[in-house]
């Protein structure tokens, strides 16, 4: 049996609402239909990485590499025009944490959708309506219809707050952490592989396990 404890960064608190239920949610997929051993995926990360320099982050990283197996790298440079340096920075991270202490290049994940996070969420359409506890179609409260078209909108927060207004009222204030966790949990990956980002990211994660035996 292999155990196979992770780390991550996350950028914010919205990220981290999401990304603590996709992520064991999709090595826990990934190894069950491609799995060699029994493996055991706990549901939260080992450590939490404090958000900082790179140089500081890769020395908390290294710090407590025996840990952890894998490391998850989702680091927003501050805006919706950087997502090509979003992906770079990320990887940075990788390789400062590479050159301090060896670790292995292939299970450093970054963690790059394209813009912001809520791309991906948009990205399943009825896994948002359900969450909301909505009955109508997606389209009749503003959702993108398709994977490629949440992944190429430019404000997708902007979006999905505008669709929970429209869901619950203007005299509520939405606020989008409530519904996070029921989007995650909902959301099929087939879904979400038809956005480029994400196919990447699970590539990339495919790699990961393979690495440490899992696939």
């Amino acid at each position: 049996m292999t155990y196979v404890s992770w780390a991550a960064l996350y950028e914010g608190g919205t990220d981290e609402a999401y990304f603590e239920l996709l992520i064991p949610r999709l090595m826990e997929d990934i190894i069950r239909l491609h799995g060699v051993r029994y493996s055991t995926i706990p549901p939260a990360p080992a450590v939490k990485l404090q958000r900082g320099t790179i140089e500081n982050v890769a020395k908390e990283a290294c710090a407590a590499q025996d840990a952890f197996h894998l490391v998850f790298i989702h680091a927003d440079t501050g805006g919706r025009s950087l997502a090509v340096d979003l992906d770079n920075r990320s990887i940075l991270y990788c390789e400062a944490m590479h050159a301090l202490c060896e670790f292995p290049r292939a299970r450093c994940i970054a963690i790059t959708p394209r813009h912001e996070t809520e791309a991906w969420m948009l990205a399943d359409p009825d896994a948002v309506i359900a969450a909301f506890g909505y009955t109508g179609t997606p389209g009749s409260i503003g959702l993108p219809a398709t994977a490629g078209e949440a992944e190429r909108l430019e404000d997708p927060k902007a979006i999905l707050a505008a669709a929970m207004t429209l869901v619950r009222g203007r005299r509520r204030r939405p606020d989008i952490r409530q519904i996070i966790p029921a989007i995650a949990q909902r959301q099929s990956f087939d879904c979400l592989r038809r956005t480029r980002s994400f196919a990447s990211f699970e590539s990339n994660l495919r790699t990961a396990l393979a690495d440490v035996g899992c696939i």
